[in-house]
């Protein structure tokens, strides 16, 4: 455990970036918020770097005394959990199965709030192969293990009633694309404008959480001794997310070239793939909230976490 923090604090240490506020001098009392994110771009992505581009966070997060943002970067989610437990980051922003563990196993994980909602992941198939999911019994179905795409698989696995008939094996996500183009792979779970770009190159969507009613959250979490620290921010932070989000929302089209042009990705697979409804102006949404106790309850029943605790609680939590 103590190697997999050391690794983590040196890719924090060679990724971060400092991104200075807007706001008064060094000596103004203010102090600088660290927050952790993935990125396959190196720079802040997703709402979050929309945020940093037009200045709201900086302007939100002023008042609850946040002079300078340091970003620093990570591959997974569960590593930018690790680096917050390590105490190198001050906020992470990951999807929901991190945190939901991270919480399972540590109750000084806090719930600041939502970023995102609704969610989408596909079971990609490779081409010429099988086009529904009972056809990839015996057949070899990857996703990153302990991430969302790893649960999404086999949410779906268990919605198509084969759970325990198809066995879901930990690939990364560079690798599992390049196993369906070699034909080594016969499924893996995508989303987003990748998902797309391989189904309009003829790989078959098998299914998707969304055909299912179901979704994921983004979420950000922090530690107790931080909130407690100060005590201002997590109200600051959530105004801070939801006038990015409403931000998004009143510019989208905007939003979406911005973000194909980040991530060097067509702006027609980003919005065919992004909805404006994932990106949630009020903190804990109800979608959200039975997203994430959906996501709880499967976790909880696949012994996946720790210990258990209540979701509402922690939604609801203070500190």
């Amino acid at each position: 455990m103590f190697r997999r923090i050391l690794h983590v604090l040196t890719v924090a240490a060679l990724t971060t970036t400092a991104v200075a506020c807007s706001g008064g001098p060094a000596d103004s009392g203010g102090y600088t918020l660290r927050i952790g994110a993935t990125s396959v771009t190196g720079t802040p992505a997703g709402s979050l770097g929309w945020g940093d581009r037009q200045g709201i966070l900086n302007r939100e997060l002023k008042a609850a005394g946040v002079d300078k943002i340091e970003y620093s970067f990570f591959q997974s989610g569960g590593d930018a959990v690790s680096a917050l437990i390590a105490g190198a980051v001050d906020v992470a922003a990951v999807g929901d199965n991190p945190a939901l563990r991270a919480r399972s196993r540590d109750p000084k994980v806090v719930l600041l709030s939502f970023d995102s909602v609704n969610s989408d992941m596909q079971l990609v198939g490779a081409r010429g192969g099988p086009t529904t999911i009972e056809g990839l019994v015996g057949k070899n179905v990857t996703a990153p293990q302990g991430t969302i795409r790893d649960r999404a698989a086999r949410q779906l696995i268990e919605a198509a009633g084969l759970t325990g008939k198809i066995e879901v094996k930990d690939v990364p996500t560079p690798e599992s694309i390049a196993g369906l183009s070699s034909g080594q792979i016969d499924a893996t779970v995508l989303s987003g404008a990748s998902s797309v770009d391989l189904q309009n190159k003829g790989y078959p969507i098998i299914d998707s959480l969304s055909r299912h009613g179901m979704g994921s959250t983004g979420t950000n979490v922090a530690l107790t001794s931080f909130t407690e620290a100060h005590p201002d921010f997590r109200a600051a932070w959530q105004r801070a997310v939801t006038a990015v989000n409403a931000d998004i929302q009143e510019n989208f089209d905007d939003y979406l070239h911005w973000v194909a042009d980040t991530d060097g990705t067509k702006f027609e697979d980003v919005k065919k793939s992004t909805q404006a409804d994932e990106f949630n102006t009020e903190p804990f949404p109800q979608i959200g909230v039975k997203q994430l106790q959906d996501a709880y309850d499967f976790l909880e029943a696949d012994g996946s976490l720790a210990n258990q605790y209540s979701v509402t609680e922690w939604i609801g939590a203070t500190k």
